[in-house]
């Protein structure tokens, strides 16, 4: 008959770390040798977890099946190194502890010395349980406090799968075969006017994949389109844990001051600009307007979400009618608020004193300045290489090398200067001296050389916008000018100024076009001509 005690032992370390992983080997081993030397003891098992916190059990796999096993009668005595290992929940502590001796199985805390089968056990072990717990409460507070001010110095945390964007020693830099797609979703958005529904539709049907390699759906181009990491800015601690025990994560809606987010504009380099960022945020929440009142955004025409006015800034909409002759769009602002400017009682500017504009004008100008573009894309192309040509000129590209030699110069001296001292040949003050000379210099000479480095990268990509656009002028010439499905997918934006004063800005080149025209009407207001006074080039 077997009458050895049944005696289990549990390990765990908190992280996963190569050192960590090290400890929990060794804690193995010594727990199996350990009881395998105890006449009288019979090992069962030495269950572990590792890279898991302590603060909790839900987790804990290799802990809940030790449970398991005691209820099921097959352990009689635990071993664990300290009540920290076991658990850093004074509550949980105390609960497992109370239910395995309900059991009749003693747990034993090696480096404590607290066995609760001792009468004072439980005492012992309340106390050592909830020193162990405000511990862990401490350290949990020094790495938030760590975290934190690492966040407000610019370091990123998290993002490893980022579409556009990988996460490489704190710093965010760009994948340019994903940015292609960041920029795509933008610009369906903001200048084709489509919906994020339609974007993945179209992304998933040209076999583009999310950064995880799944399809498509409209919540995450809905994500992309309000992540403001994508036009150079951070925002961090967007979610955070309730407190160190539960660990109940919420989003962080900045209404809490011992959780605040952090943000930092211009952080690092974009990929979209400011201004398409800004369209973004503008059209999101009138589109959301649209929701809240009931009414749903769609895309019907080829210049939807695209004219603007600019007076107010606000959108134009079609208004009303429904032939093209008689389609006019007018400005948001003034369709809803009137046309006196003026401040309402919350402060807010509202009302506009803009014109009306219909889409016969839109499209006879449209028409205009594409033929003219074919006219003179000779030109045009010519102006556009002498760009790059004065680029080149006024940007050479900086040999960075002699500012590299000179810091590995820098370096030789310090570590000589650590010779010197160590051979008692200069003071410990001259060496501080020195280093902190030497130190500033370096810092000095790598600034120049991430200058030098800044300025070569944006010089590549102004040389690659130009050459883009030359390639999108070409192309011009074999368009159709009278149509309006090529009139969407070059328009970028119009302007409306004033009656007669309305400016176009397309995606093939780099520079808008203001109209100045007038029209004449017949039979009851119908649209007869558009007469065009001067088309001039724009910045």
């Amino acid at each position: 008959m077997n009458n050895k005690i049944k005696v289990a032992a549990y390990c765990r370390v908190s992280t996963d770390m190569e050192d960590q992983l090290h400890s929990l080997s060794a804690q193995i081993k010594y727990f199996t040798e350990y009881i395998s030397d105890h006449i009288g003891w019979e090992l069962i098992e030495v269950y572990y977890d590792e890279g898991i916190t302590g603060t909790s059990v839900k987790k804990r796999d290799g802990f809940n099946r030790m449970i398991c096993d005691c209820e099921n009668g097959k352990i009689n005595l635990i071993l664990t190194k300290e009540v920290s290992r076991f658990a850093r929940n004074t509550v949980d502590t105390l609960c497992f502890t109370r239910k395995l001796s309900a059991l009749g199985i003693g747990v034993i805390f090696m480096n404590d010395g607290i066995d609760t089968r001792d009468k004072d056990g439980e005492l012992r072990l309340t106390i050592m349980a909830s020193i162990a717990q405000e511990e862990s409460r401490k350290v949990s507070e020094r790495v938030k406090w760590g975290i934190r001010r690492q966040m407000e110095n610019g370091w990123v945390y998290g993002y490893s799968a980022m579409l556009g964007f990988r996460v490489n020693n704190g710093k965010l830099e760009i994948v340019p075969d994903e940015a292609e797609i960041v920029k795509r979703i933008f610009n369906s958005y903001v200048y084709e006017g489509k919906g994020c529904h339609t974007i993945a539709n179209e992304l998933n049907a040209d076999g583009l994949f999310t950064v995880r390699g799944k399809m498509w759906r409209e919540d995450g181009v809905c994500r992309i389109l309000k992540n403001d990491k994508y036009v150079g800015d951070l925002t961090q601690w967007k979610h955070y844990s309730t407190d160190f025990l539960s660990k109940r994560v919420l989003q962080n809606n900045g209404d809490n001051p011992d959780v605040p987010l952090i943000t930092i504009k211009n952080h690092h380099e974009g990929i979209i600009s400011r201004e398409v960022w800004d369209l973004a945020q503008k059209q999101i929440f009138e589109r959301g307007q649209l929701a809240r009142e009931g009414r749903k955004y769609s895309k019907h025409y080829w210049f939807s979400s695209k004219v603007f006015c600019g007076k107010c800034g606000y959108s134009y909409n079609v208004s009303g009618q429904t032939s093209r002759e008689k389609r006019p769009l007018r400005c948001v602002n003034r369709a809803k608020y009137g046309s006196t400017p003026r401040v309402d009682a919350n402060g807010a500017e509202v009302g506009c004193d803009s014109k009306s504009i219909n889409e016969t004008v839109l499209a006879f100008c449209m028409k205009y300045i594409l033929e003219h573009i074919q006219l003179t894309r000779t030109s045009i192309t010519e102006r556009l290489m002498s760009n790059i040509a004065i680029m080149q000129q006024n940007e050479p590209a900086v040999n960075t090398q002699p500012l590299k030699d000179e810091i590995e110069n820098l370096t030789k001296k310090k570590r000589k200067a650590i010779d010197l001292m160590l051979d008692e040949l200069i003071s410990k003050e001259d060496l501080k001296q020195q280093t902190e000379y030497y130190d500033s210099e370096i810092a000095r000479l790598t600034e120049q050389i991430s200058a030098s480095q800044n300025i070569s990268e944006t010089h590549r990509k102004q040389l690659e916008a130009i050459r883009n656009y030359i390639a999108q002028v070409n192309r011009t010439a074999e368009i159709d000018t009278d149509s309006t499905k090529i009139y969407g997918e070059l328009l970028k934006k119009v302007v409306v100024h004033k009656e007669g004063v309305t400016d176009f800005y397309l995606t093939c080149v780099p520079f808008g076009f203001r109209m100045n025209y007038h029209i004449h009407r017949y039979n009851r207001g119908h649209l007869l001509e558009v007469l065009v006074d001067k088309c001039e080039v724009i910045s």
